[in-house]
């Protein structure tokens, strides 16, 4: 089994924005999904993260967040 890749926030807004700006990045085709957040993984409310499904764009990914001024609250391989 291949370990997973998440990307924490600390509120559902931040989760969502991060999302649609991945799947809108033109010309870009970032593999993700809306997860919910592992045990252990933040102490956050927000119980849902962001998965990275190709482990060859999670650089790509950071990059692109921070140049959205989207700021993840952890990034995790679990698994």
């Amino acid at each position: 089994m291949q370990p997973r890749i998440i990307v924490t926030f600390s509120s559902l807004h931040q989760v969502l924005t991060a999302d649609k700006a991945l799947r809108t990045a033109e010309p870009a085709v970032f593999k993700i999904r809306p997860t919910p957040t592992p045990p252990g993984l933040s102490t956050s409310v927000c119980s849902m993260s962001i998965e990275i499904l190709e482990e060859d764009q999670k650089q790509a990914i950071m990059d692109y967040l921070q140049s959205k001024s989207i700021q993840p609250s952890g990034l995790f391989t679990v698994g």
